[in-house]
């Protein structure tokens, strides 16, 4: 009986090593089966780019408003017209000055040219010649500055009226019609309604998904648009650590001052949450090695727990552990099946 239970003994023994080296069975599946796309977003706001308060340019009392707030103006359209009749007469005391400059220089022209034809005969002396070209040459000076004495004051009356720099929406009335004006007194607050684009602010590591993503959206209620990348600022911002990414869109546009989120499908294959494990204080994912027998364990740098990981460097056939990855650990001993 005794030999018995020694020989059971020295057995049991024998295969003790066996049993502790046992493979486990998992199964395993390539990283890019088990790879999800991660859907990102942002917040967003459209954006005009041309934004303008009209001012008026010269001091005289609104006469009327063509325009108001929610209106929408074509470019070119008169939005605001000012009394005109002291610039008016300027331009018409202006033109009556320049008549009566032409007239004094077409004389001066005909004195000149009579005294050039008599002075080689000594019909006019020198000093007479001198005279009539000088006299020409002042007349054509005073016709030169009454021509701009012209322009200026056709200027100022054409600054009675105030038109509409681009196609725009009318955001604020700031006067009324009897209003006196000066320089810089603001009139009306525009914006336009072309030229929108989308404005948000992308965290760094999600630019390059942003930049390679082939659907772009911005939605704003119920509402959604297709929307292009237009640039990506190449600094981080100091208040938001973000890049401030522009996007146009690719159909009629949200209106100014639309909020909503900007959205895309990050296209580069990101690690489940499952697949991300703490191992000794490190988080990585279970891999098989090379010779296809035993675990390793493939550090994921930046990785949070439970969390998708986009990894740099995980080949797409890589083999992960999958059923059996709480089980065992690096360098166990496994029986690998695919699924």
């Amino acid at each position: 009986m005794n030999g018995m239970k020694s020989h059971f003994l020295i057995a049991a023994l024998a295969l003790a090593p066996l049993l502790a080296t046992a493979a486990e069975s998992v199964t395993v599946r390539p990283f890019s089966d088990v790879a999800i796309f991660l859907d990102r977003q942002a917040a967003a706001t459209a954006e005009s780019l041309d934004e303008v308060t009209l001012a008026a340019e010269i001091s005289a009392r609104v006469a009327e408003l063509r325009a108001l707030p929610g209106q929408t103006v074509e470019a070119g359209e008169l939005l605001v017209r000012l009394e005109e009749r002291e610039y008016r007469i300027g331009v018409d005391s202006a033109g009556a000055r320049l008549a009566m400059a032409e007239a004094a220089l077409d004389m001066a022209r005909i004195r000149a040219e009579r005294a050039r034809r008599l002075a080689p005969d000594r019909f006019v002396s020198e000093d007479q010649l001198l005279e009539a070209e000088t006299n020409l040459r002042l007349a054509e000076a005073d016709r030169a500055a009454a021509r701009s004495d012209l322009d200026r004051a056709e200027l100022m009356l054409s600054r009675t009226r105030i038109e509409a720099p681009f196609t725009a929406a009318v955001t604020r009335k700031l006067v009324s019609p009897g209003t006196l004006a000066a320089p810089g007194t603001p009139l009306l607050e525009l914006i336009a309604s072309a030229d929108i684009e989308v404005r948000a602010m992308i965290p760094p590591d999600q630019v390059d998904g942003l930049e390679a993503a082939d659907s772009l959206t911005f939605q704003s209620g119920s509402r959604s648009w297709p929307l292009r990348l237009e640039r990506v600022a190449p600094v981080i911002s100091r208040g938001s650590r973000g890049r401030e990414a522009r996007l146009v869109f690719v159909d009629d546009p949200a209106p100014a001052g639309s909020e909503g989120r900007l959205r895309w499908t990050d296209p580069k294959p990101a690690l489940p949450g499952d697949f991300v494990q703490l191992r000794d204080g490190v988080l990585g994912v279970l891999i098989l090695d090379e010779d296809g027998t035993h675990a390793a364990f493939h550090e994921l740098p930046g990785a949070d727990a439970g969390r998708p990981y986009l990894p740099p460097d995980l080949a797409a056939d890589t083999l992960l552990i999958d059923e059996g990855r709480r089980r065992v650990g690096p360098g166990d001993r496994v029986d690998p099946s695919s699924r």
